[in-house]
């Protein structure tokens, strides 16, 4: 009260010599803060009887007015304080004075209550008068009304709007601090606090994005006025008059701004250090930063910034494969690094790759093509090559099993006839099961064999849930060949057993047979004679009782069955070695 009082005493003294006006004709013996007090020490008088004939000043400093009138009435009447019919340099003046008047009345506060700390309990959990609701409602009033004025700074003088944009600076960050100190105190409690978390937010953007838009007109005025444009020069000046409203940004994590500052003043050493001060729970500055740099496809700028922040970087990332792999070949974590790569290979195709290139500007996100998966798994064979950790041999077939299903996608696509069903999957990664089934629908003989491939690339789980559509392409490998003919033929010229062997080694059974049951069958997890045995003598389910259901075993059984039993002894079809179509590109 008593630095309020002295504050009072200033202002009076200024205003009556004229010195305390924008404008000569424009002042006033009174003021904005005399307004004030007026008003507060009215409310009080009128609610005590015993004060009805005393002074509405003397009432509010004789402390029978509660301080907290006094954000009550900037919340509720400001309006009458600085009505819009004043003519606007005095609405500056007024605001300025009302602002310093509010910094006083918190500085004091905070200052006391250090100077007698032994006095008072301890802080945690306890909310001091000045972050109650009541005071940061004022002070919100008065700094959005301030803000408000901004637009008209153009009606000042240079020191003038230095002055305004300093009052407002300053009571900026007193309304912040109050936020700050509430918010702590509901944390300590374990109270609900985020809906006062997102309003302290949404004020604290506004507030610190006007003061910067001040700022950069400050700067902008000072190029207009100089004779020759100095970049450097300019680059200094914005410095200067950022710096507050930079450490003010600094404490109450308005990233924002600080970003800002950082682009404009074209200053990488800056954001550095930035982002190794604000390191908050949530990934503080150095996780804005990424995200800034992201969504502006500033990708290799990001990467670079992985040699600093190496942790962080890989936690931002874990959300964007397309980069993460090459931040962990930069960390020497290859076997991490084809796993990320594998994933993102086979991503569905909601997924998108970011282009990474010279123009960067330019560049925007796309779905992946078969190309791309392919590229990257070109990519994870070569990263699980130099990571070679435990059981790399088997993550190296894993990958080239896919790769060879998405080979094989683009032969299956290459004999599927133009129309609208092509397209709408051309470029689609389509699950192994799709794949069998066009095989199926399709119906030539390459692929009727490829189909078998696919389960011997996939999964024992995948094999085991599907032994139906198993059967189903081996009554369509059955149908490939005219087996009546084969039988007559070999009835009418009298076969002996080699020329009957040489004959089925054509047939896609014998073929299917060899591919699947062969002793150089490959496959990943499981057998096929553990999921669907050939022979029907130890269980139901087998190659052989599903042969018994065509139309043409009851005459060319033997040969069916002859063909598939030798065709597990057998090597595989002359000139067909699958592992070797698909080389590294």
């Amino acid at each position: 009260m008593i630095q309020l009082r002295e504050l009072q005493n200033t202002i009076s003294h200024a205003n009556a010599s004229g010195s305390g006006s924008y404008h000569a004709s424009d002042a006033r013996t009174s003021g904005a803060l005399w307004d004030l007090i007026q008003l507060v020490g009215e409310r009080a008088r009128r609610n005590t009887v015993l004060l009805m004939d005393r002074d509405n000043s003397e009432v509010f400093y004789s402390k029978v007015s509660d301080i907290e009138e006094v954000f009550h009435c900037l919340e509720r009447q400001l309006e009458y304080v600085i009505s819009i019919d004043m003519p606007i340099l005095v609405q500056f003046q007024s605001s300025c004075e009302l602002s310093d008047a509010c910094v006083t009345l918190f500085r004091a506060a905070i200052e006391y209550r250090s100077e007698h700390h032994l006095w008072y309990p301890p802080p945690e959990g306890l909310i001091p008068w000045y972050s109650k609701n009541f005071v940061w409602s004022g002070l919100w009033t008065l700094a959005s009304f301030m803000v408000q004025l901004l637009n008209e700074t153009n009606r000042l003088d240079d020191s003038a709007r230095v002055d305004f944009y300093s009052n407002l600076e300053v009571l900026s960050e007193v309304l912040l601090e109050s936020y700050s100190t509430a918010i702590t105190a509901k944390i300590e409690r374990k109270e609900e606090h985020r809906i006062l978390l997102e309003e302290y937010w949404n004020r604290r953007d506004v507030l610190l994005d006007s003061l910067y838009q001040q700022v950069k007109s400050f700067v902008q005025s000072k190029l207009q006025d100089s004779a020759v444009e100095n970049e450097e020069q300019n680059k200094d000046t914005l410095m200067k008059l950022s710096s507050k409203l930079l450490s003010i940004a600094k404490r109450h994590e308005g990233y924002q701004t600080m970003w800002s500052i950082c682009c404009d003043l074209n200053n990488s050493e800056l954001l550095q250090s930035l982002m190794q001060e604000s390191m908050g729970p949530r990934g503080g500055f150095s996780c804005f930063v990424f995200k800034q740099l992201y969504e502006s496809k500033q990708f290799s700028k990001l990467i670079r910034l992985g040699e600093e922040f190496q942790a962080e970087l890989a936690t931002f990332l874990k959300q964007h494969p397309d980069l993460l792999w090459l931040h962990e070949v930069f960390l020497h974590q290859f076997s991490s690094a084809s796993e990320t790569l594998h994933a993102l290979s086979l991503s569905k195709d909601d997924a998108s790759i970011s282009t990474i290139d010279d123009t960067e500007s330019s560049s925007s996100g796309r779905q992946l093509t078969l190309a791309n998966r392919k590229h990257f798994l070109n990519l994870a064979k070569i990263s699980a090559m130099a990571g070679r950790k435990d059981a790399y041999e088997l993550k190296m077939k894993r990958i080239e099993a896919d790769l060879n299903i998405l080979q094989l996608q683009e032969e299956i696509l290459r004999q599927t006839p133009d129309n609208e069903e092509k397209q709408s999957i051309e470029e689609k990664l389509l699950p192994p099961i799709d794949l069998i089934e066009l095989c199926l629908k399709i119906q030539t003989r390459d692929l009727s064999l490829r189909a078998f491939d696919l389960f011997s690339w996939t999964s024992a789980s995948f094999l085991r849930s599907n032994t139906n559509l198993l059967e189903e392409c081996w009554r369509n490998a059955a149908n490939q060949d005219d087996w009546e003919k084969l039988y007559q033929m070999s009835i009418t010229e009298g076969w002996s057993d080699e020329t009957t062997v040489d004959v089925l080694k054509e047939t896609i059974l014998f073929q299917a047979s060899s591919k699947c049951y062969g002793p150089v069958a490959e496959n990943l997890d499981v057998k096929f004679e553990q999921v669907l045995p050939l022979s029907q003598e130890s269980t139901e389910h087998s190659v052989e009782a599903v042969l018994r259901q065509h139309k043409d075993f009851p005459d060319a059984g033997k040969l069916m069955v002859m063909a598939i039993m030798h065709g597990s002894f057998s090597v595989g079809p002359t000139g067909t070695d699958y592992e070797d179509d698909y080389p590294m590109e």
